[in-house]
């Protein structure tokens, strides 16, 4: 099959690719203009464009089979302009681009932040979307709703995937982060941190995608995906803390008290321009229990490979030996 990556430099498309290629499938990346080559692999193709710019997409679909699409804005210090850019406007370009190249297989990378942080009730791919003020999740929202519109259309073949927080070779947000609080003795247990991690490995959450071209089934298909044997955070804090050579993390945080922390935190990089140690929003993701349920990707065939203990201090290794 001859697929076409949006993001396929970044963290999550430069595995994804590898993963495609190494299925034998043919793979053509959308680079920015002016952005190198020379991260891309043997054997893999690539044209350039911006899908904030429409009209540099005119063309560069035609002849592949299916899309899929992973770019976008992700990060602390996002705004809701440059969310809507990215993540809206710029999914609702790839889709229009993939609709005029007749390419009707489209893949579609969203996040379980649509469902705006719901605790105490199980989350399945039913459950309702909820916009809470977030650029990320609310603009995540709206690109899901604009393919859809295209997919109900009849113009578009798609599968939607939310992941929970993805972690591994390339990660410049979750891990690096954690460990640099864990190995400055910064790190605080929040909450009773006794729930467990949503949290998956990049190299699972590429396999997924190349398991939805092979998969029919999949055709107007919602995913979450997690792992299903994820640690806690206590016991997650601990495998960071004994993989880094760092002593148990101990002291805790209450969960209000962290989440009025980070606001302070953040109004003072606001003014700084340095990026907080701690935000709001990674206080909701990690101090609140969450019920991501995953049947219908396990039902389709989804069987993670990497387990997290052995991942993450994998992972952890490999940020220690580039530091």
């Amino acid at each position: 099959m001859r697929v076409f990556v949006t993001g396929g430099t970044g963290f999550v498309g430069a595995a994804t690719v590898r993963v495609l290629r190494a299925a034998g499938h043919q793979v053509t990346v959308l680079l920015l203009p002016g952005e190198p080559a020379t991260a891309l692999g043997a054997g893999v193709g690539s044209v350039r464009g911006d899908i904030t710019r429409p009209e540099t997409l005119t063309g560069l679909l035609d002849g592949h089979d299916a899309v899929v699409h992973l770019a976008g804005a992700v990060g602390y210090g996002q705004t809701m302009n440059t969310c809507t850019a990215l993540n809206t406007r710029g999914s609702i370009h790839v889709a229009q681009a993939a609709v005029a190249a007749g390419t009707r297989r489209f893949l579609h990378m969203s996040s379980v932040s649509v469902y705006g942080r719901a605790t105490g009730v199980p989350i399945d791919e039913d459950a309702p979307l909820r916009k809470i003020g977030d650029p990320y999740g609310d603009t995540k929202i709206d690109a899901e709703l604009a393919v859809r519109r295209l997919a109900a259309a009849g113009l578009l073949d798609l599968s939607v995937v939310r992941p929970t927080v993805l972690y591994g070779p390339g990660d410049r947000l979750f891990l690096p982060k954690l460990l640099e609080n864990v190995s400055s003795g910064r790190a605080r247990r929040i909450g009773r941190a006794d729930h467990r991690v949503d949290l998956l490995h990049v190299d699972d959450a590429a396999a997924f995608f190349e398991l939805l071209l092979r998969e029919p089934r999949s055709v107007g298909e919602t995913y979450n995906l997690n792992h299903p044997s994820n640690p806690t955070w206590t016991q997650l804090l601990d495998i960071v803390a004994d993989a880094a050579g760092r002593p148990p993390i101990r002291n805790r945080l209450p969960y209000p008290l962290a989440f009025g922390l980070a606001a302070v935190l953040e109004a003072t990089a606001a003014l700084t321009g340095r990026p907080p140690r701690l935000t709001r929003y990674a206080v909701r993701v990690v101090g609140r229990r969450y019920d991501y349920r995953i049947g219908r990707a396990l039902a389709l065939g989804f069987v993670p490979r990497i387990e997290p203990e052995a991942g993450l201090r994998a992972a952890v290794r490999q940020l220690m030996a580039a530091s």
